[in-house]
């Protein structure tokens, strides 16, 4: 299955956002509201009228690798801050 990275610019839409995807499976929060949600995710989305905005693509690999990234930027954002 692929993952998508997407941006929601809209406080409502996030809220609304999440509050169903992660009823129906994996959502991962990155900062700068970012997310990598299944693909299948993107007509939930639709459905609600959330408006969001598709950075990148990959499967579960890249999804894995985009959580550690941000982490590491998190803890190096902290050491230096």
């Amino acid at each position: 299955m692929q993952m998508v990275k997407i941006h929601i610019p809209e406080r409502s839409g996030r809220a609304k956002a999440l509050e169903t995807l992660t009823l129906r499976g994996r959502v991962i929060c990155l900062p700068e509201n970012h997310f990598i949600v299944p693909e299948p995710a993107l007509e939930v989305l639709q459905v609600l009228g959330v408006n969001y905005q598709k950075l990148e693509r990959g499967g579960f690999d890249y999804a894995e690798k985009a959580l550690r990234d941000s982490l590491a930027g998190d803890i190096q954002r902290r050491a230096t801050g």
